[in-house]
């Protein structure tokens, strides 16, 4: 499984943020995109994951091609696995709903090692409005987990939790990672949170 980014171009209205942008990560490999606040960062992740199309160029997911200026496949049908910034996480259903939401109560083994990995085990029954956005956000990691995702976008996966827990993320998603063989692109604004994880790749957009 990989991940090709070739020659693409992404606006907003009239505003060119990403401009001629190739890259490509391997399975079982990670990539730390940076750069300065309203650079792309974001925008470059809501375009792999469909949320955004992009103006010009291609992206192509284990050799199939989602997206250039003639094919579009939709979000849903791209199975990725995508933490959002703001966790995104369902208000009306519990932790334990949240997580499971797309594995259909099924995985019943990652299940028990996620909860346990990333201490979430006493909480499994609270509502999202009960917990603090540190747990939100482990949370959130843990839905993408479940869905075993053939590619991993994570915005800010680190940026609320404290030493232990971003240890505790960065170790399970580097065992994740490498057990399912798949991509994984981390948006950060500090590359030295992620002193766990094996990365391949560092890059900056400008």
């Amino acid at each position: 499984m990989s991940i090709h980014i070739e020659n693409i171009d992404v606006s907003i209205g009239k505003k060119a943020l990403i401009k001629n942008l190739s890259m490509q990560i391997e399975n079982g490999h990670f990539c730390l995109v940076g750069g300065e606040s309203g650079i792309g960062k974001t925008t470059l992740l809501n375009v792999i994951s469909g949320l955004k199309k992009i103006d010009k160029g291609q992206i192509t997911l284990n050799n199939i091609i989602i997206n250039n200026e003639l094919e579009f496949i939709l979000p849903e049908e791209r199975n990725i696995g995508y933490v959002f910034q703001d966790y995104a996480l369902f208000p009306h259903i519990n932790v334990h709903q949240n997580i499971t939401f797309a594995s259909n109560g099924k995985r019943k083994d990652l299940f028990s090692k996620i909860i346990e990995d990333l201490k979430l085990d006493e909480h499994i029954g609270k509502m999202p409005n009960e917990l603090s956005g540190g747990l939100q956000q482990r949370v959130a990691i843990a839905r993408a987990l479940m869905m075993k995702p053939s590619l991993l976008l994570l915005d800010e996966p680190c940026s609320n939790l404290d030493k232990e827990n971003s240890d505790n993320v960065q170790n399970l998603l580097k065992w994740f990672v490498k057990k399912y063989k798949i991509p994984c692109i981390i948006v950060s604004h500090d590359f030295d949170l992620f002193d766990k994880i094996e990365v391949s790749q560092e890059i900056n957009l400008s």
